[in-house]
């Protein structure tokens, strides 16, 4: 079987090379030519794991920057671009995915099903992609979001928790399925096929249960510092219930990276806007800046001249260099604005990428690999 992937960037061609790896013949488009060579080329490198290791096994993946030859390749055609916060009632921005879809209308295409990838405000692919592709004939769009973590795409994309898939169409929503159920490595993966506005909800709905059991866990956990009480054994208690449990729910820094804070954020905004209020999902963003504020307070007391921050990634011990929503970095610059000075110690990637966004606010030291 053939599949085309529109947008093979960090996320697209991780799902790519993991088609490909299944034994699909997959073509991947991109509109960066000298990327689209390297791919070609296999010269293209990434800290991102297993990336290099699966190109450059790959026999069956290729890139172009045609979309027509994209769109003509195959009937199962994958949408991956990135829909970042926008504002307003949609929350993210689909100009670029709005866009695409008004491209591929132009092309007519006929008898293919279009599936959706990217994160969108609940009711985008029912009310929205369908319109723009009235031009094309016996369409079916489907919405099949990832649940994965940068620094760690393709052991998400093979292991899921959960395959979710949303599509009006329940014969080409369960192909679909067991396309994807061909990448993953334990044959029992659990799936569920809902409507397309059903499985919008959940992708939100998921990140934001998540984060408020993140800040659920922090504020639990800052009470006991201040109570003497260990959080660590505390929240390993609580986890043992079942009912619980101990994934993200341990104590640590505040929630960060490109996805759960918006995800949170527009989850709120949604349930606001059905007329409900949405107050568990804004506490918890709310104690999530607020548990920045606790621990660069206990910082403070400490009285030093000079702090150290290092491993300023979103997340901890990962290479890939995503500093967006750090909450190390938002530690680290509460301590400068209280007259501290700060070092951020890392490696150079991620060292470039601080700098890039706060110049000479702090002291850069590359760290010892």
């Amino acid at each position: 079987m053939k599949i085309s992937i529109i947008g093979i960037g960090r996320l697209g061609l991780c799902l790519a090379l993991c088609f490909e790896k299944a034994g699909y013949e997959v073509l991947g488009m991109d509109l960066r030519e000298n990327y689209v060579n390297e791919l070609n080329n296999k010269t293209f490198k990434t800290s991102e794991p297993k990336v290099n290791e699966y190109l450059e096994n790959s026999t069956k993946f290729y890139a172009t920057t045609s979309l027509e030859n994209t769109l003509n390749y195959s009937d199962k055609i994958y949408i991956l671009v990135d829909t970042p916060n926008g504002g307003g009632d949609n929350f993210y921005d689909h100009s670029k995915l709005s866009n695409l879809l008004s491209t591929i209308n132009n092309y007519k295409i006929k008898n293919k099903t279009i599936i959706i990838c990217c994160t969108v405000i609940p009711g985008y692919c029912k009310n929205i992609s369908y319109s723009l592709l009235d031009k094309c004939e016996e369409i079916t769009i489907a919405y099949s979001p990832e649940f994965i973590a940068q620094g760690n795409i393709i052991n998400g994309l093979i292991n899921p928790d959960v395959i979710l898939m949303g599509c009006e169409n329940k014969i080409k929503g369960n192909e679909l399925i067991e396309i994807y159920k061909k990448i993953c490595y334990n044959d029992n993966n659990p799936s569920i096929l809902l409507g397309l506005l059903e499985a919008e909800i959940t992708k939100i709905s998921v990140n934001g249960f998540i984060t408020t059991k993140i800040s659920y866990a922090n504020m639990i956990g800052d009470a006991c510092v201040n109570s003497g009480a260990d959080p660590k054994s505390v929240l390993e208690a609580i986890g043992m219930d079942s009912r619980i449990g101990n994934k993200y729910f341990k104590y640590g820094y505040s929630f960060g990276g490109p996805c759960f804070p918006r995800d949170t954020r527009a989850l709120s905004l949604w349930i606001n806007n059905q007329g409900v209020s949405p107050i568990i999902s804004e506490s918890a963003g709310k104690y999530n800046n607020y548990h920045i504020y606790f621990q660069a307070e206990k910082l403070l007391l400490e009285n030093k001249d000079e702090y150290i921050i290092e491993d300023i990634a979103f997340k901890s011990n990962t290479n890939v260099p995503i500093i967006e929503e750090s909450a190390k970095l938002k530690i680290a610059k509460y301590l400068v604005k209280k007259g501290k000075r700060v070092i951020i110690k890392d490696n150079s990637i991620n060292l470039l990428e601080v700098k890039k966004e706060y110049g000479n606010m702090f002291i850069y030291q590359k760290k010892d690999v």
